[in-house]
């Protein structure tokens, strides 16, 4: 079975992040978690490593990658839990 990432900002700050960590969790998804410092100057380099889009969450399985998919819209979590 292949690993499912969730790539997300703090949960405390990022509500969009929060949705989908809270979503898979309570599903008992098996997932591993990688957070990314909001707000610092690495912050954008760091979040496009895993996102084309420049933001966060990101689900990565295998080759599919879901995130945001422009780069002026906000972080939206629909785009995994839809």
């Amino acid at each position: 079975m292949t690993q499912l990432i969730l790539v997300i900002g703090k949960k405390n700050y990022s509500s969009w992040s929060l949705r989908p960590w809270l979503a898979m969790k309570q599903l008992g998804l098996n997932f591993n978690e990688i957070r990314i410092p909001l707000y610092t100057p690495e912050s954008s380099s760091q979040i496009r490593q895993y996102s084309p889009s420049g933001k966060v969450p990101v689900l990565l399985h295998d080759n599919l990658t879901l995130n945001p998919p422009r780069e002026d819209s906000d972080g939206d979590s629909r785009h995994i839990l839809g």
